[in-house]
């Protein structure tokens, strides 16, 4: 459908107060949906008292109107023309709150000297000047007039103060209702901004908490309202996950720890046995399978219990940081995969080479780094594009292979995970656990994004 042109602002302004509404702030949602209802009440009100008030009057006067008219329509009917005109002008003369006034095709009997010519037929009725003798004014009266067998009934009436009480009621009306939409917003705006600052403080606890503080807990007021019920559930709850979590690493720890003494001694001795065996010329194809698998539950080993110490280190602080240059990082990480990309045909590219300069641990950001260049290397497939691009807050790593699904873009992130189709590539399921681990450390968040095809690792620092 085409809009004429005059239109289109008008539907231009519509659509933008809808966005505008749609994406406004939760304070400014609620104080306006509070201003609506107190506004509504308001408005209910001032309705009611109009009706019972100056309504009633109004509905009073066109009933006295409709009887006056009635009355003189059954007496045109009942007498003749001669005495029904005598009786009316005598009618005329002694009504003092109507002026009555009676229209034949020879002559005008009653009060008015001739017809307004914007006369409206009853019940409608319309206003009119008309010169008093008796007080020396003009004053405007609403009548209508009334078509009969001999002629036309006018009837009027003199409402002017019932105008002027119309005028003082809406004044009232509109100062009530600027008092109402003030009383609201400031209302509005107090209760709104209190009931969302409690809100917003189980918000930043959830953000906490996702970011891996687990020791995160909702303030309790002394209030002891229904928020403090549900920051007291929500603290129980969290106490309880974060025991569980501390005692499933715990238990995993202890077992890495606990094995890794014994599993290096026994790589040691495998280790041993091989060197002998060589020195005597006698096969080592038995011992050196051994020896990689051993390396593997090391590394895993390994991997667990830094992971461990990076969480600890998330929980206290991270003082021993110092101002490292990420695109230095990048650039390092970069030529460290290279040769293993060439073996597949990959390319692997700086998108952006803008500098960016963070608080962190070098060692830490290039081994983030260079695991997600090394598992875009490994997942991608060959002759995969892979590239690096430094953003304004961090970095991102996207490749073109087959992505991950959305159900597994955050089970990545757990510890042993691993994704059904990636079994076949040697993996423990830490690496990604490990990144993310690191640029929480680091104060940023890590998330996972489709890049059509193939995956975009995109992570942010907070300032």
């Amino acid at each position: 459908m085409v809009l004429p042109p005059y239109l289109k602002q008008y539907v231009a302004s519509v659509t933008e107060w809808w966005s505008s509404v749609k994406t406004a702030h939760s304070v400014w949602r609620l104080t306006r949906l509070y201003t609506g209802l107190l506004l509504s009440v308001v408005s209910i009100l001032l309705i009611v008292l109009y009706q019972l008030s100056i309504g009633q009057m109004n509905r009073q006067q066109g009933l006295q109107i409709a009887n006056i008219i009635a009355q003189q329509t059954l007496l045109a009917e009942q007498l003749s023309t001669e005495q029904f005109l005598e009786q009316f002008e005598l009618q005329a003369q002694s009504s003092r709150q109507y002026i009555l006034s009676y229209q034949t095709k020879k002559e005008l009997i009653g009060r008015l000297s001739e017809i307004p010519t914007t006369l409206s037929q009853c019940p409608s009725l319309s206003r009119f000047p008309i010169w008093l003798d008796q007080f020396d004014e003009l004053r405007l009266v609403s009548g209508c007039s009334q078509s009969m067998a001999s002629g036309a009934l006018i009837i009027a009436v003199d409402d002017e103060s019932l105008y002027e009480l119309k005028g003082q009621f809406i004044s009232a009306s509109a100062v009530a209702l600027l008092l109402a939409v003030l009383l609201g917003i400031i209302t509005g705006l107090v209760f709104s901004m209190r009931v969302l600052k409690r809100i917003n403080s189980f918000n930043q606890v959830a953000l906490q908490v996702e970011s891996g503080q687990l020791s995160a807990r909702v303030a309790i007021s002394e209030q002891n309202d229904e928020y403090d019920h549900m920051a007291l559930h929500i603290n129980t709850m969290l106490s309880q996950l974060q025991h569980s979590f501390e005692t499933i690493s715990g238990i995993t720890d202890a077992i890495a720890h606990d094995l890794r003494t014994p599993m290096s001694h026994l790589r040691q001795q495998i280790e041993s046995e091989i060197l002998s065996k060589r020195q005597l010329n006698l096969p080592t194809e038995q011992l050196q399978p051994m020896l990689d698998k051993l390396d593997e539950i090391l590394f895993t080993f390994s991997a667990m219990l830094e992971l461990t110490r990076l969480q600890q280190q998330k929980e206290s602080n991270s003082q021993y940081f110092k101002t490292v240059n990420l695109k230095q990082i990048i650039v390092d990480a970069v030529d460290l995969i290279e040769p293993i990309a060439e073996e597949k045909q990959q390319v692997v590219n700086i998108a952006s080479a803008e500098p960016l300069s963070i608080q962190g641990d070098a060692t830490l950001l290039f081994r983030a780094i260079y695991n997600l260049l090394e598992n875009a290397s490994k997942y991608a497939g060959k002759s995969a594009q892979i590239s690096v691009q430094l953003t304004h807050r961090g970095f991102t790593v996207s490749d073109n292979g087959p992505g991950i699904s959305d159900i597994e873009k955050q089970k990545v992130f757990q510890r042993l995970y691993r994704i059904e189709k990636s079994r076949s590539v040697a993996g423990f399921g830490l690496g990604l656990t490990l990144v993310k681990a690191i640029i929480q450390l680091h104060n940023g968040k890590i998330e996972l994004l489709d890049n059509k095809p193939g995956l975009i690792v995109n992570v942010e620092f907070v300032d």
